[in-house]
């Protein structure tokens, strides 16, 4: 008889189960692009010190993978990078990276979130995965490692602090060293389902470890268009559906729980809490302004409108506009195409040539 398998080894081989190479080469090259548009961008403002996990983070545009409310791609590609892996094994090792960091995440779930960062304890684990792939180590002895040691405090979210960026930095460079060490060092097998283990101190249930997918967590993942907090990405669209308000129409916005919990900021004082305001990215919208202009945060107009925005949780998950009983819905934000990806690198790196080598084509959406 053969032991059966630990939830870490279910969970690695159900990520590797779902690659489909010609998918993982056209969303991981999309994914790339994204990525290296925000690194490219954040490398500009970032210190020295702070590596490129947490350069890429650093304007907040980096990708997002709904389902889970983790953003793998700030975390995956530099630990790639690192590796020096090119070709399909780039693909694959990004596929896998991807799809533990979503699953992982989903099965903490909402429990986590109240006390952890996702992005970084579910992404610790995922690209330690990658990295063992890219370096030809064992990825079931790199995620026993990090899962043993990822961490990440929420409160570094709830305080819109500069240590979001740390968290990306520590987890990408424990995820290498993870990956590396899976050559030479057993591993802790049991770490996610021990009742002293990961699930047990950090919360959540391991069903949607490896339950079935439609897509690939690769393939599910956004990109973020606008100038503003990602749980604002949808209500900016569905804004824009109306015109600005008369002075007694009611304005109201849906938002997911989420949003709600972390992006509901109806009074910011300067443009990093108007970047985590949904009632500032509606009150912006409505009235025709840009959001990547400073002047808004302080602009009476947006001020008094800003105000008047009702902030609630949708009752379907998704997000809403109400102006004066017209209502307008999002389930979620449009997905870019290639040319919206260009136009995004080209807004945030002005004069910098994209590598355009890295997308299929420069008009296809993805499904």
């Amino acid at each position: 008889m053969t032991d059966p398998l630990t939830l870490t080894e279910a969970l690695i081989a159900a990520a590797l189960d779902a690659y489909e190479p010609d998918a993982a080469r056209t969303a991981g090259g999309r994914a790339l692009f994204d990525h290296r548009a925000c690194l490219e961008a954040g490398r500009r403002v970032a210190p020295a010190s702070l590596g490129d996990a947490g350069a890429a983070a650093l304007l907040d545009r980096d990708d997002l993978h709904w389902p889970s409310l983790t953003h793998p791609g700030a975390i995956v590609w530099p630990v790639l990078a690192a590796t020096g892996v090119e070709g399909e094994a780039r693909w694959r090792a990004a596929h896998a990276g991807y799809e533990v960091t979503a699953r992982l995440g989903c099965a903490l779930g909402p429990e986590h979130r109240q006390h952890w960062h996702a992005t970084t304890t579910a992404g610790t684990v995922g690209a330690a995965v990658a990295a063992a792939l890219a370096l030809g180590t064992d990825p079931v002895r790199a995620a026993g490692h990090a899962a043993s040691v990822a961490g990440g405090s929420i409160v570094a979210l709830l305080e819109r602090s500069g240590t979001r960026a740390v968290h990306r930095d520590h987890a990408a460079a424990t995820a290498l060293r993870c990956a590396q060490l899976a050559a030479d060092i057993p591993a802790t097998r049991a770490g996610l389902e021990h009742p002293r283990g990961l699930f047990a101190a950090m919360g959540g249930s391991p069903g949607a470890l490896t339950a079935p997918a439609e897509r690939s967590a690769l393939s599910e993942t956004s990109f973020r268009a606008h100038a503003t907090t990602g749980f604002a990405q949808a209500l900016v669209e569905a804004a824009r559906d109306h015109t600005a308000p008369g002075p007694a129409d009611r304005v109201e916005a849906e938002v997911p729980a989420a949003a709600l919990a972390l992006a509901d900021a109806p009074s910011p004082r300067d443009p990093e809490q108007a970047w985590w305001s949904c009632q500032h990215a509606v009150a912006v919208t409505l009235l025709g302004r840009d959001l990547d202009d400073a002047a808004t945060v302080e602009d009476p107009r947006v001020a008094a409108l800003r105000a008047r925005v009702e902030l609630t949780a949708s009752p379907t998950g998704g997000s809403a506009v109400v102006v004066a009983g017209r209502r307008t819905e999002r389930a979620a934000a449009a997905r870019l195409g290639d040319a919206d990806l260009v136009a995004k690198w080209r807004t945030l790196n002005p004069g910098a040539e994209p590598p355009l080598a890295l997308l299929a084509t420069t008009d296809r959406r993805s499904p």
